[in-house]
């Protein structure tokens, strides 16, 4: 079947490799602006109906069939692209100058709008610098300036920082770094070392922030008189890198050899880095930091005990915040009043309680004044932090008690309360009238993703598809970062809608700045909707092709689910091609495993497929990588079998039985469907059943089952009502009126079932009463009880 999205949507997902650009940037280059960086304000937009979910998404210009299939952030990548695959098969690689101009749109294009960097793009860079730099003196003039200048490497530099690293490319991005660092202190005709302050505060803080602090600590020692009244101290950054390796040594260290460079770890610098840390959420980072000496061995700042402490219980970190609680002055001042009762509700004080504490303090203390709304929202934000929402709403009570007007941030809190109660109703209430949904988009992108998320997940989704879109609708124009989860919940949302180009147009762009989990998500949403029996199978094979190439990765046993389901469809056409997929695939650990095969023969012998049966045995006589095992033989068994060839069957029989692992008791239930179709099916039948029973092999149900149906298929009436006389007294088991559906379903030909019914109707009343209660449809060889089968797996 033939995807009609190919053309363009499928083309646009595996241009070169899927990139995300994220949160939108306005600055100059480093030369020419401070390091310190304001986010621009973002404008409210107005509700407007819609019939795209990305009405901001796509160029008005470029909508049609032409529209370019490269995004934004593939800038540059093409070459770059075609100079690994040059040295991979060492053919002709791209000519300097075009690689000079790719490398440098990369970074151009980013200075704006850094966006994310995975792996793929940080080994392209890396490998183009090195191919570059060892063809510098073959370079232009032109063209060695557009990558070595200045400017050029500040910029290398800016962007770097900037941008949003995936784990995995951490290592290779600073190595990119640094290649740009050590050019920039290279001698080019001015000295040595003329590296601009901004370059080295910026390549100090990303080699802090990114597991090498070491690093940034010799640049500062090696450039420190250029850092004299720098503010924040760079130092602090080597402090933080430090804190975020938990290396406590290194950190005593540096805070203890601080004062050598004229720098202080003083009280204001340990409340800052700490306040940093904790507005940043790194819990083990705020903890080594916190716990780190002050010079002159002096005490935190009560500030920062107070910071420390709330956000020890917002963690559930209440044991280590304890000490740090007791050594706060006894008696409530302005500066603790917030904390105190927060440290109540975490010992499980109620609103009430909280409400009696404050009216005793005001008698001896005075300290009402102090109270504000912000001390009401760090106890909502308690009880979201416990996942209460009715304790949520009943601190949101005390300021009204208190005669405090709810700010902002209080309805924020309490809107994350109603998200967390999958309260949709009160959610978009809240919303709607107390906030503006544009403030989500610029400050607070983990609640937007957690709305989004609900509402995608609603049942009511359909109903509030166009509030879903007017909240997408500024965070798609800011470019900000979606959630994983965020993102599947769209896909899923989106998929049953049938929208397909916008599942392409919201994954294109994301894909390469997720993980493994993240993506993980997406694909699972694909594979759910794939394998949703009430899709349609065009619709269903759609999707199949947006996962085959968004998601070339998904491994074997995912495939081979799909591939099922597309069976259980009785498409054996399509899973046959689902298979080939799989027998193509150039990664050897995404080829057709044992089990891959076995079930697809199992799926072969129930749709009665001969003409795939035929292909997919000589794709397996060529695998040199699958063993032959019994599963995999007795489905071809099954297989030949239902698709009319028992002959074929009964080669393969032998062929197990002269094999090292020999038949299994699965093996001996094909059997028994082989002889309803073979030309001497009932005497094969009858000796298999003496051999069994000679060799003592536990024969249950199903197996006694399939030797009395394979005697029925052959017409033998009375055998067929013996074996289901002597059941009791063979395997311990009473016939049922499965087993009596099963012998009607069986034997051919009408006038035989109608004897099946009148003797049933005698021998066996009860259970013909249960199963003539069951429906009945039309054959070729007469009618068949609907449902009723005893389908042997392998």
């Amino acid at each position: 079947m033939q995807s009609h999205l190919s053309k363009r949507v499928f083309r646009a997902i595996i241009n070169n490799e899927p990139l995300h650009f994220s949160r939108c940037r306005r600055n100059h280059l480093l030369h020419t602006i401070s390091p310190a960086r304001v986010r621009p304000c973002i404008s409210s937009l107005a509700y407007v109906p819609r019939r795209t979910l990305f009405a901001f998404s796509v160029n008005p210009a470029n909508t049609g069939e032409d529209q370019p299939a490269t995004l934004p952030t593939e800038k540059g990548l093409k070459p770059m692209t075609d100079l690994k695959r040059s040295l991979g098969d060492k053919s002709r690689a791209p000519p300097n100058h075009t690689l000079v101009k790719a490398f440098q749109l990369f970074f151009t294009s980013r200075v704006e709008t850094p966006g994310v960097i995975n792996l793929f793009q940080a080994r392209l860079l890396s490998m183009t610098w090195k191919h570059l730099k060892a063809q510098q003196s073959e370079l232009e003039e032109s063209e060695w300036q557009d990558v070595f200048s200045v400017e050029n490497l500040e910029r290398m530099l800016f962007v770097l920082s900037e941008a949003q690293c995936l784990p995995e490319a951490r290592d290779t991005i600073l190595k990119i770094a640094r290649f740009a660092y050590l050019e920039l202190c290279a001698d080019h005709g001015f000295g040595p070392n003329s590296i601009s302050r901004p370059a080295l505060l910026i390549y100090i803080n990303l080699m802090a922030s990114n597991g090498n602090p070491e690093e940034a600590r010799h640049v500062i020692m090696k450039f420190g008189g250029q850092f004299r009244g720098a503010k924040p101290s760079p130092w602090l950054s080597v402090l933080k890198g430090f804190a975020l390796k938990d290396d406590r040594r290194q950190l005593r260290k540096v805070s203890q050899e601080l004062e050598k460079y004229g720098v202080k770890f003083d009280q204001a610098s340990h409340e800052e880095l700490t306040k940093l840390l904790i507005e940043q959420d790194l819990p083990t980072a705020v903890q080594t930091v916190y716990e780190c000496p002050i010079s002159g061995n002096l005490e935190p700042s009560v500030a920062a005990k107070s910071a420390v402490i709330e956000y020890a219980i917002l963690n559930d970190e209440i044991a280590w915040a304890k000490p740090i609680y007791e050594s706060l002055p006894r008696e409530p001042s302005p500066e603790t009043v917030g904390t105190t009762l927060l440290w109540d509700a975490a010992q499980g004080s109620s609103m009430s309680s909280l409400a009696e504490k404050v009216k005793s303090w005001t008698g001896a203390n005075s300290l009402k004044e102090a109270l504000t709304i912000s001390h009401v929202n760090s106890l909502i934000q308690y009880a979201n932090s416990v996942s209460s929402p009715q304790l949520a709403t009943d601190y949101a009570k005390l300021a009204e008690h208190w005669g405090l007007i709810p700010d902002e941030k209080t309805h924020l809190l309490q809107l994350e309360s109603f998200i967390q109660a999958g309260n949709v109703e009160k959610a978009l209430a809240i919303l709607e009238d107390e906030l503006d949904p544009s403030i989500l988009a610029s400050d607070h992108l983990p609640l937007a993703n957690r709305l989004i998320t609900m509402l995608c997940l609603s049942e009511q989704k359909d109903e509030l598809f166009q509030q879903i879109s007017s909240l997408l609708d500024p965070l798609f124009q800011e470019n900000v970062t979606l959630k994983a989860e965020t993102i599947a919940a769209l896909t899923r949302m989106l998929l049953y809608r049938h929208d397909w180009d916008a599942v392409s147009e919201l994954l294109r762009p994301r894909l390469g700045s997720l993980d493994g989990e993240g993506k993980g998500m997406i694909r699972t949403a694909l594979t759910d909707y794939i394998m949703d029996m009430g899709e349609t199978d065009d619709n269903v094979w759609e999707v199949y092709q947006l996962l085959k190439l968004a998601f070339s990765e998904t491994g074997v046993s995912v495939r081979t689910e799909i591939m099922c389901s597309f069976f259980e469809r009785n498409r054996s056409d399509l899973a046959f091609l689902v298979f080939g997929h799989m027998r193509q695939a150039e990664d050897l650990s995404r080829r057709p495993k044992p089990d891959t095969y076995a079930r697809c023969f199992q799926g072969l012998a129930r749709t009665a497929d001969a003409a795939n049966l035929e292909l997919v045995h000589n794709m397996l006589k060529l695998d040199l990588e699958v063993e032959l095992n019994t599963r995999i033989l007795n489905g071809l068994m099954l297989a030949y079998a239902a698709c009319e060839m028992p002959d074929k069957s009964m080669e393969i029989f032998k062929q197990i039985l002269q094999s090292d692992e020999g038949p299994s008791q699965k093996t001996i239930a094909i059997f028994f469907k082989v002889c309803e179709k073979h030309h001497n099916g009932v005497q094969e039948a009858i000796k298999m059943m003496a051999k069994v029973k000679k060799l003592e092999i536990t024969i249950d149900r199903r197996l006694y089952t399939a030797y009395m149906e394979a005697v029925a298929s052959q017409c033998e009436f009375d055998m067929a009502t013996e074996a289901i006389n002597n059941m009791q007294a063979e395997i311990g088991v009473a016939p049922t009126s499965t087993t009596i559906g099963l012998f009607y379903n069986a034997i051919p030909y009408q006038y035989w079932k109608d004897e099946v019914e009148k003797w049933a109707s005698e021998k066996y009343p009860e259970q013909w009463k249960h199963l003539a209660e069951t429906p009945r449809s039309e054959h070729e060889e007469g009618l068949k009880f609907d449902g009723i089968t005893n389908e042997v797996w392998v």
